[in-house]
């Protein structure tokens, strides 16, 4: 018989003919033109196994069965014991049981239609403590990953835009605010969730749902306990090291499909394991890698853009100045003029061995047309990072307010690699123009400039100007 022969006079659906045929389950014949043929025998096994997922049978339970590693017998051992007394459902594993529980001879059909069109939650009634689970490792910590990386989201959006950090340079200390803020928000965001819709957006996206032993939602306190307990056993506190382990001992527990600490009261389901769950995680993955990279390169764009004034530049210099961590021992005022903040240390550029340059304004009609500097140093030691910094702070403050300066084409990124790794510049992107001019004689190095010992005099110069030409 034909696949479609099989499932008119079975009852069994394409699909389930499929799967059972790739997991090995079901093993018709392959004919030359590739096709298969099914006999009676396969029909009847068919049955079985479409009795035994109506039972509750998972999709491991069959991969088990497949390689050998249950017996059916001791899979329908442990069914049983979870099922309530007095079911039908227990009643029909006390019966295949006493068959012999041979996955070749017993007779599915009669059960089948005892099992008839009735409720199969009804049937197989689970004892409060064999509720459902899901034993589907991937899936669930891919669900976890997911939520996770909304928690993410939610903080990475409050640390560029709130608080003006660098996402691109967080460095350790405000990873590990991240960490204990993610896990903050995890503890707060999830009960609410699993309370209100009995899932998560992770869980949702893999058709998972979290619920008690009758159907109703977890309330807030329960939810709060299981995610705590999530935190600690299943993640070990976002701990490195640790972490692995307690991931690898719940993958294990997974896999024996054994009950995670976490699960022990209440009912796990899954929907289904449609390949297009995996395919909408990866997407949304995806889509969280690209919002990260739009965001930092939207914290290289300035708060003030467009026709600016002096004050608006100074706004600009001042954002710039905390998004890339220097000149934090000053801030610029509204008339362009850096002054020293009161009582604090002064770090990054204050620690080089220099003065930073003095920057001269054009204006016009109010608003800023222009702003350059000239920097000369002679006979001595010295940092070219010093006027560096400066320039990379005019480019992002008063460059970048140019609407021809986008996320990614024409980005202050690409504006900054062609100002600050090349000496001599001189391009245009949309009305600004960038210049920039070094003179070098006796000096040797580039980022730190030494004397030369056989140079009468060393002397270096460079002059840099961002103007806007309309």
């Amino acid at each position: 018989m034909t696949k479609e022969e099989m499932s008119a006079a079975y009852g069994v659906e394409l699909e389930t003919i499929s799967r059972f045929r790739n997991n090995g389950l079901v093993t018709p014949k392959r004919m030359e033109d590739g096709s298969w043929v099914y006999c009676e025998a396969d029909g009847e096994k068919l049955q079985r196994l479409m009795l035994l997922e109506k039972m509750g049978f998972s999709e491991n339970n069959f991969v088990m069965l497949s390689a050998g590693d249950r017996t059916l017998k001791a899979l329908l051992q442990r069914r049983f014991d979870g099922l309530e007394d007095g079911c039908l459902g227990k009643e029909i594993c006390r019966q295949i049981l006493e068959e012999g529980a041979d996955l070749e001879s017993f007779d599915a059909k009669k059960y089948l239609d005892q099992l008839g069109t009735s409720a199969l939650d009804q049937i197989f009634s689970c004892k409060p403590e064999f509720q459902n689970q899901v034993y589907r490792p991937w899936r669930r910590y891919f669900a976890r990953m997911t939520d996770v990386g909304i928690y993410n989201f939610i903080w990475d959006f409050f640390l560029g835009f709130i608080l003006h950090v660098n996402l691109s340079h967080e460095g350790y200390l405000w990873q590990i605010i991240g960490a204990v803020i993610t896990v903050a928000l995890m503890l707060f965001i999830e009960p609410l969730l699993l309370n209100r819709f009995g899932t998560t957006f992770g869980k949702w996206v893999f058709g998972l749902r979290v619920e008690k032993a009758h159907g109703a939602h977890l309330t807030y306190a329960e939810g709060l306990k299981r995610t705590w307990v999530v935190v600690g056993k299943g993640t070990g506190y976002w701990i490195p090291i640790y972490n692995l382990v307690r991931l690898y001992k719940s993958y294990k527990v997974c896999k024996a499909e054994e009950t995670q600490p976490w699960d022990g009261d209440i009912s796990y389901t899954i929907k289904d394991t449609k390949w297009y769950r995996v395919a909408a995680c990866i997407v949304l993955h995806g889509i969280f890698i690209f919002i990260a990279i739009i965001m930092m390169q939207f914290q290289q764009l300035p708060p003030n853009r467009g026709d600016i004034t002096m004050e608006e530049f100074a706004q600009n210099y001042n954002y710039f100045c905390k998004y890339l961590d220097v000149n934090q021992g000053s801030y610029m005022d509204k008339n362009g003029q850096l002054v020293e903040k009161p009582s604090k240390a002064t770090i990054s550029i204050d620690l080089l061995d220099g003065e930073p340059p003095k920057l001269e304004y054009e204006i016009e009609n109010g608003y800023l047309t222009g702003v350059s500097f000239v920097y000369e140093v002679e006979n001595k030691e010295h940092f070219t990072e010093i006027e560096n910094i400066e320039k990379s702070l005019i480019v992002l403050a008063f460059g970048c307010t140019d609407k021809e300066v986008g996320l990614f084409m024409n980005s202050g990124g690409l504006i900054l690699k062609d100002v600050i790794y090349d000496d001599d510049v001189n391009f245009t992107v949309g009305d600004c123009r960038y210049y920039s001019n070094v003179q070098r004689v006796g000096y040797k190095g580039h980022s730190l400039l030494i004397p030369d010992e056989g140079a009468k005099t060393a002397y270096y110069k460079m002059e840099f100007s961002v103007t806007k030409e309309k």
